[in-house]
């Protein structure tokens, strides 16, 4: 046993002083352990945004920092959230920043952009698959600093979903890209030419299709000229054979068979049965009146055989 506990030392520094030894005896030796560990340097406590862990933290210098870079994690250890919580607490938006040293000195806007790149960093390096695919491709990661002079700059920069040419919606995003990666496209044909090849082969559609019509409409004209001219050469032979007829019986009936009917169609069945019964009635009264009239003469003739002259 020592004699004095000041005279017992681990490393140059005193394990018993005279405060330890001076404890009351209250005090529990979970309180007298903690106090020892503290005293050899071994106690450990949890960091916050304010404290030493994350001051010594430093936003990455590189233009061409990667997710490791940001989230301060070695490329081949686990991924942890400690970092990711410590530094969205800092540069989120809507929290103050309570004069941090990371976001003191720096704009609202580059303050954004950096909680979007530790968002992304964050989702890359939290998923197994994405963070294989960012190793052996950096597939995912295409953020690059940039100052913006605005907030709703830096919003339309990077969108809903992170700085991603994929994200651009217009043409124009699109030709600059692949100009920036894949030089800028060789035109074989001039964009007026072009214009004017298109304009050439309208006016040449329509043309036609105008010709066309065309020839549709005098091919109904022509058709509808000879229907006439066949309809005219009809009725004038009609006309013609009417008139030839006309001395006779005959014709006077064809005349009154074509006003009748002019068509040619023939008599509806409930006519005919009238037209026949007209027709024998008359046939019937002329014998009849023929009869009368021969009478007649001969009685007359009597009369004047049997007058003698005075």
């Amino acid at each position: 046993m020592f004699k004095k506990a000041s005279t017992c030392n681990y490393g140059g520094m005193k394990l018993f002083s005279p405060s330890v030894s001076a404890l009351p005896p209250a005090r529990s030796s979970f309180q007298a352990s903690r106090f020892i560990r503290s005293s050899l340097g071994f106690e450990q406590g949890y960091s916050t945004a304010s404290e030493p862990s994350a001051s010594r933290y430093q936003w990455p210098s590189s233009s061409s920092f990667t997710p490791y870079d940001v989230l301060n994690i070695h490329r081949n250890a686990p991924y942890t959230k400690a970092q990711y919580y410590d530094l969205v607490k800092i540069y989120h938006p809507d929290r103050s920043c309570d004069e941090h040293p990371l976001c003191r000195n720096i704009s609202p806007e580059n303050r954004l952009q950096r909680y979007r790149i530790v968002v992304t960093a964050h989702e890359i390096l939290s998923d197994p698959e994405r963070r294989a695919a960012y190793d052996q491709t950096g597939a995912g990661w295409s953020h690059h600093p940039q100052r913006y002079r605005t907030a709703a700059e830096a919003a339309q920069a990077w969108g809903p979903y992170g700085s991603t040419i994929y994200a651009n919606a217009t043409w124009e995003d699109w030709e600059r890209y692949n100009n920036r990666h894949y030089g800028k496209q060789q035109h074989v044909v001039d964009q007026r030419t072009f214009t004017r090849l298109v304009v050439l082969l309208v006016l040449f559609g329509g043309a036609v299709q105008a010709s066309w019509i065309g020839q549709m409409n005098s091919g109904y004209e022509k058709r509808l000229r000879e229907v006439s001219e066949d309809s005219m050469r009809f009725l004038s032979g009609r006309r013609q054979q009417t008139v030839a007829q006309m001395p006779h019986n005959d014709a006077r009936v064809q005349t009154f068979l074509i006003r009748r009917d002019p068509t040619g169609s023939g008599l509806k069945e409930e006519e005919a049965e009238v037209y026949n019964q007209e027709l024998h009635s008359l046939r019937r009264a002329a014998p009849d009146q023929s009869n009368a009239h021969e009478l007649d003469s001969s009685k007359s003739a009597a009369h004047l055989t049997n007058v003698s002259p005075p």
